[in-house]
């Protein structure tokens, strides 16, 4: 299948990219970017490219299939919808959407088009995650009664070339739109469903008013457990950790290994080659992405699962702006949710 980059910036470049060169489903043809110097760089990576630098004249482009979209996130809703509407399969990095509003007309298009919509939802298949979520599926610790994870990034994480992350307008919002993002679908994968309630209080600077939080802090009460979720961009390092207590067990989690503590057994250490903490792009996690997005593809019958797991993180997450602005109170979470 032929596709498109929109958008050359470092996840394209480090990330997508090199999946798309080693797949066997795919290929890169062209390539939607306005800035000069990035265009230099995708003329050197991809000699062979169609280079534009206007969406209208990409998606005139009748030979593509897909799009995979690699901008920043103010401009995602926009072009899935025109892509989904010119007949293209869409492969688009996280967060999904910024505003609920806006994913309404691309579910609608992607039926009406017979399109996949499809996030780039790549933490679960981070190895250390894979070995947990196996060690919940064998019951190892248990029916889980409690999570506790923290996210620790310090104030100059990311922003890619253009430091759109600090950009209100381009980000959409701060750390929970980034960084939760990712954890809202882990916590769906490991409770296999939607909470309760859910709170949620936020810290921001004083420069960008009340628009890009700099620290969350959100709990959603589960039928028989409680979650807390614990994000900061105003650490003094970089770390992942946290704590998934059950009734029979507890298992730890130190960014780059496990420790699985079950009752009567001795505990169990599993390390990993690559802490959650290292990095931004992780290719390697990328590669079961892309095989989901081309199963989706191919089989109708599976599609529109990732579309399900991003749309509960966009709903999850208009909920907590919501708690925010109403003082931090929890939302019934049934009453919101479709």
């Amino acid at each position: 299948m032929r596709g498109a980059l929109i958008g050359f910036g470092n996840v394209a470049v480090h990330a997508h990219l090199p999946l798309w060169q080693e797949s066997n489903h795919f290929r890169i043809e062209a390539v939607l970017e306005p800035a000069p110097e990035r265009i230099q760089l995708a003329k050197a990576l991809l000699p062979e490219a169609r280079i534009y630098s206007e969406v209208e004249a990409l998606l005139a482009d009748n030979s593509l299939d897909f799009v995979d979209i690699c901008a920043p996130p103010c401009f995602h809703a926009d072009l899935m919808l025109k892509a989904c509407q010119s007949g293209l399969h869409v492969f688009c990095e996280k967060p999904l959407v910024t505003s609920l509003e806006s994913l309404r007309p691309i579910e609608q298009a992607a039926n009406e088009f017979e399109r996949v919509i499809f996030a780039v939802n790549n933490w679960k298949y981070a190895p250390l995650w894979t070995k947990a979520i196996e060690l919940f599926a064998e019951k190892r610790i248990g029916a889980i009664r409690s999570i506790s994870l923290t996210v620790l990034r310090p104030p100059d994480s990311g922003g890619g070339v253009s430091n759109w992350r600090r950009c209100p307008e381009m980000a959409g919002g701060g750390i929970l739109l980034d960084h939760g993002w990712h954890h809202l679908y882990l916590i769906l994968s490991i409770m296999k469903g939607l909470p309760l309630f859910m709170s949620a209080r936020m810290e921001y600077l004083q420069e960008n008013g009340l628009e890009l939080e700099e620290t969350v802090d959100l709990t959603m009460r589960f039928p028989n457990a409680e979650v807390r979720l614990y994000l900061t961009w105003q650490a003094t390092c970089r770390r992942n950790y946290g704590t998934i207590e059950g009734d029979e067990g507890t298992l730890f989690i130190n960014d780059d290994h496990l420790i699985l503590g079950a009752n009567g057994v001795s505990p169990i250490r599993f390390d990993f080659p690559e802490a959650l903490s290292s990095g931004s792009h992780h290719p390697e996690w990328m590669k079961p992405v892309v095989e989901d997005f081309h199963r989706e593809i191919m089989n109708v019958q599976t599609r529109g699962a990732n579309l399900i797991e991003s749309k509960w993180c966009a709903q999850l997450t208009h909920l907590a702006y919501q708690s925010q602005r109403e003082g931090s109170r929890p939302i019934k979470v049934s009453d919101v949710i479709v």
